[in-house]
């Protein structure tokens, strides 16, 4: 759909007045940098100071990385594009997969914080704003989706401007945090004289029915009837009109419902289905057109409160008056919902006289949440909205199933709960099928992070030995923690890329052996000439081996300065005793001479040799049990708890790469570290760490979307309704 002019135009006037709004933040931000803070500790107070310096230094870039940011982002969500943009990959990449651990979602995390924090400070200018966007953009009622200029905008566009003054992640969550603080108050500011400037401009605001938030803002409201609970159906029965008092001491059941409806009312119900009959026909690709034309020619939700009057007068029994009441509106208020795909609710549109047959015949219905009727409306639904992307072929193909399904459920002759349970069924048959198809698309995906997770168990094992080894050798700190580490992960890598057989691991193997023999060397003529020979070609496997793994070049460097300087001291003959010290210093050419005429000793070994230790792959089953946790985790048990009850083929939404994402979990490792998740987008995939789950958990970033089912959110949207009416 094409922006509109207007706001199209007043979108960039806004954008042009992002530089004079980032120049008073960083004043700001400046300001408050350089308060004295008693409580802070030293180190913070550091970051605090340092970071004065680096705003002062690079104003500039800080500024214009705002600007840039901010409005690629915001004409992003004015002309939003088909295509997702694609993650950047970095240094969790496994070839090409975007592998996202607990230290990656830390930016996600403070960018959320940042939103909320100005979400919080600009609630009420934030809410006006909307409903001048939305006139703008011709809607008749407001959504928050209206207004580009929303608080994830400036979020990111201040973390972005952050990352270009520090590459400390904890000097630009800092950052983040006082700026958000600092833009908030100028934002409140600038969107109200926003708002008045249109208002002078003689654009009136929409009519503020409701603001539907982007999924995942906010926190969930708890439902003022929970209609899982036992009786709250039957209460909201009895308290629709013509029902009896709350008060009453009357049975919980009223009135009676038999197998058959008085004549009125059946004409009443044959009406309405003629007319629903007669809706146009949705197909493949014109799925969203047809729903339009469904629109038009009158809504499933129009036509039915055009004949409720005729079917309450029509019902002989109060009871079924009070349940007509019900469905009528939990259905006005579902096909109303703008957060559910046009094509759903014309779908669900489609079940509400069968839905109402069923609830007049069948007292179960209107007694237990767990009637198949309301299962298979919260089912269809809960699938349907994982794929919030309106062009998605998953959800065209899953829409189409469903249609076919409701023709052959309304051509039954009898509309009971047998026939939804056995349509249950066929969903549900459905929705695996699709799973299946997922997880196959997904195959290579999943052979990557069973691979990554079999090197990250192999890297454990070497490291543990490795460590063992370099137990009684005195080295440097760099030196050792670059054995036991990052060449811990270059044998892993070798092994799990080529096999422990490989002649390039076998090379890998021995250049273990050398580094480690190098860094015990004897006191002795033959060692230091092996080591002379050993040295070039030690070296060029090393070098081979980092960049195996992709070790940053400074850390190279470091380790390859360290062990110049260790090897270039063991060459150095030790000091003799006194007694030897009249003896005349033999010249270099003597040295080099005695040398080569004596016999040249093995390579010393202390225990077994490095690559008698290694573990066969194909034996790795499991973790091995002294790398298991000790101990329940430190903080978090409820987020643990949650993250390892995650099912596979649920949907859930997740704040990740800096927005919310509805996705779907497709596959979880052996060990349960590692989980796979389809992306919004068909055939892209969010590969994410147990660990950073939890994170995200522990943050409210990550909930089922099965949470709040389509049964609870109608009946909430009908009790405020009701409300907005007494």
């Amino acid at each position: 759909m094409p922006t509109a002019p207007l706001l199209k135009r007043f979108i960039d006037d806004e954008l042009g007045r992002a530089p004079d709004l980032i120049a008073r933040t960083m004043a700001a931000v400046v300001e408050q940098l350089r308060r004295p803070r008693d409580q802070l500790l030293a180190s913070e107070r550091q970051h605090h100071f340092d970071l004065v310096e680096l705003l002062q230094q690079h104003a500039g870039h800080f500024q214009r990385s705002f600007v840039d940011a901010l409005r690629q982002r915001v004409l992003a969500e004015l002309e939003p594009t088909a295509n997702a943009t694609a993650a950047p990959s970095g240094p969790s990449s496994l070839s090409g997969l975007q592998l996202m651990d607990e230290g990656r979602v830390e930016s996600d995390i403070e960018i959320s914080r940042a939103v909320q924090q100005i979400d919080t400070g600009t609630e009420w200018e934030l809410r006006e704003l909307q409903t001048f966007t939305s006139t703008l953009r011709g809607q008749a009622h407001t959504t928050a989706e209206s207004n580009p200029l929303r608080p994830l905008a400036y979020a990111h566009a201040l973390w972005d401007a952050a990352g270009e003054v520090t590459d400390k992640p904890v000097q630009q969550a800092i950052l983040l945090r006082v700026a958000s603080a600092a833009m908030t108050p100028l934002l409140r500011m600038a969107w109200a004289a926003a708002c008045s400037r249109l208002e002078s401009q003689g654009v009136e605001p929409s009519i503020y029915r409701t603001v539907v938030l982007a999924p995942g803002a906010g926190a969930a409201r708890k439902p003022e009837v929970d209609v899982t609970m036992p009786g709250a159906l039957e209460g909201l029965v009895r308290s629709m009109p013509g029902g009896l008092p709350a008060t009453s001491s009357a049975p919980s059941t009223p009135g009676r419902r038999g197998a058959t409806l008085g004549p009125a009312l059946e004409q009443a119900l044959a009406r309405i289905e003629a007319m629903l009959s007669r809706l146009p026909e949705r197909s493949g690709g014109d799925a969203a057109e047809a729903a339009d034309g469904a629109d038009r020619a009158g809504t499933p939700s129009s036509r039915l409160a055009e004949f409720r009057g005729s079917l309450l007068s029509a019902a002989d029994e109060t009871i079924e008056r009070q349940i007509i009441e019900l469905l009528s509106r939990l259905f006005e208020t579902i096909l109303g919902d703008p957060m559910l795909p046009q094509p759903l609710r014309t779908l669900m549109g489609r079940l509400q006289v069968s839905a109402l047959r069923v609830a007049l015949r069948d007292p179960k219905m209107m007694e237990v949440h767990e009637h198949p009727v309301w299962q298979l409306m919260d089912r269809i639904a809960g699938a349907a909205v994982g794929y919030p992307q309106a062009g998605d072929p998953r959800l065209a193909h899953f829409l189409s199933f469903c249609d076919r399904l409701v023709d052959e459920m309304l051509a039954e002759p009898v509309q009971d709960a047998a026939l939804y349970r056995r349509s249950l069924a066929r969903v549900d048959a459905a929705i695996a099928e699709q799973l299946r198809d997922a997880q196959v698309a997904a195959r290579g995906a999943i052979a990557t992070l069973v691979m990554a997770e079999q090197r990250e168990r192999l890297q454990r094992e070497l490291s543990h030995r490795l460590t063992e080894q370099m137990a009684p050798i005195r080295t440097t700190p760099v030196i050792r923690r670059f054995v036991t580490g990052a060449w811990a992960r270059v044998l892993a890598e070798s092994f799990t890329l080529y096999g422990e057989e490989a002649e390039s691991s076998q090379r890998v193997l021995k250049a273990t052996d050398h580094l480690l023999w190098s860094l015990r060397l004897p006191d002795h003529p033959q060692s230091r000439l092996r080591l002379l020979g050993l040295l070039p070609g030690l070296l060029k496997e090393l070098r081979a081996g980092m960049e195996l793994i992709a070790l940053p070049a400074d850390e190279q460097q470091a380790v390859l300065d360290e062990l110049v300087e260790i090897h270039s001291e063991a060459m150095k003959p030790r000091a003799r005793p006194a007694a030897a010290a009249a003896q005349p210093e033999p010249t270099p050419e003597e040295i080099v001479r005695r040398m080569r005429d004596e016999t040249v000793e093995p390579l010393p070994e202390t225990g077994t040799p490095f690559s008698d230790s290694l573990i066969d792959l194909g034996s790795m089953d499991t973790v091995p049990a002294e790398w298991l946790p000790s101990g329940p985790p430190a903080g978090g048990d409820d987020a643990a708890a949650w993250v390892n009850a995650m099912a596979i083929g649920r949907h859930y939404r997740m704040f990740l790469l800096g927005r919310w994402s509805h996705l779907q979990l497709l596959w979880r490792s052996d060990s349960g570290q590692l989980l796979l998740f389809a992306g919004e987008q068909p055939d892209s995939t969010h590969s994410v760490t147990l660990r950073a789950l939890e994170r995200l958990r522990t943050a409210d970033l990550l909930v089922s979307l099965s949470d709040y089912s389509l049964v609870q959110r109608a009946v909430d949207g009908m009790l405020r309704s009701l409300a907005t009416l007494r």
